[in-house]
């Protein structure tokens, strides 16, 4: 891994292949180990850019509560450092989709495409009579997680989280290799200080309705419920989103179906 200091930070990354730049933009939990099976592919035809973000895997992790706008900073400054002479693809999973979104709005000029996977930015579904029916239930869910990581039960509460709230039962044992949970296990304390951060609910509909880059999102048909609505409103909101189906993925298609979706990107970056 490389090192290259950012906003006072040192941030790990790793660079593979050549041609279009991609920055990989990983979730939560987890680290730029996250795209070990879609990399080789990708690189066959792009420069591809991995990083551990922030409080995660072997980038520094700042004292006191964070915010997702310093993902978000961190992002746009990566894309600045790397001194493409071309617009820089984002390619990113889950809460770093969000991120990765949010970076387009926020230094357009500098990227060219987002490919992202179910952001989980459930707070739009405030917005859907039937679908707002769901956030209670995911705030049960989210508060049982918090609860545990209180509790100093680090591994009850990452697979909690990742059977309740992330991705669905059976996730952590069918899916989830050894070295997997162990780094959920390890991020437990950074996705509860994401979790605490007061300044999510800044995130409001019209920072989507401003995006000015093209936006490809994609969703799967194995997920959990709140997933297919969000996704769906988050495409309304978007100009000019594209939204594609994997069938059979849920809600990590770089781990279950890595072909189809280095498939999927490679046509919205290289067309």
């Amino acid at each position: 891994m490389n090192r290259m200091h950012i906003n006072q930070l040192r941030i790990a990354y790793a660079e593979e292949g050549q041609g279009q730049p991609v920055i990989l933009v990983h979730g939560s939990w987890d680290t730029h180990a996250a795209w070990d099976l879609m990399t080789p592919e990708l690189a066959r035809k792009l420069r591809v850019i991995r990083y551990d973000r922030r409080g995660h895997g072997e980038s520094e992790c700042p004292p006191g509560q964070g915010s997702y706008s310093e993902d978000v900073d961190d992002l746009c400054q990566l894309i600045e450092a790397m001194h493409s002479d071309t617009a820089v693809h984002l390619i990113g999973h889950s809460y770093g989709a969000t991120i990765a979104l949010l970076a387009a709005g926020q230094c357009p000029e500098r990227v060219g495409s987002v490919l992202v996977h179910e952001p989980p930015v459930f707070g739009l579904l405030k917005q859907d009579p039937e679908a707002k029916a769901l956030l209670p239930v995911i705030q049960q869910h989210m508060d049982q997680a918090i609860a545990l990581l209180e509790s100093g039960r680090h591994e009850e509460g990452a697979r909690y989280f990742a059977e309740h709230i992330g991705f669905g039962p059976g996730f952590w044992e069918d899916v989830l290799t050894a070295e997997m949970r162990a780094s959920f296990v390890a991020h437990a304390s950074t996705w509860l200080d994401q979790a605490r951060d007061p300044t999510r609910l800044d995130i409001v509909p019209e920072m989507f309705t401003r995006l000015q880059v093209p936006v490809c999102l994609s969703t799967g048909t194995q997920g959990l419920p709140w997933y297919p609505p969000t996704m769906a409103h988050l495409s309304q909101l978007i100009p000019d989103a594209r939204l594609v189906t994997i069938p059979g993925a849920g809600h990590a298609p770089h781990l279950t179906h890595p072909e189809q979706w280095v498939r999927l990107s490679l046509s919205f970056i290289c067309t």
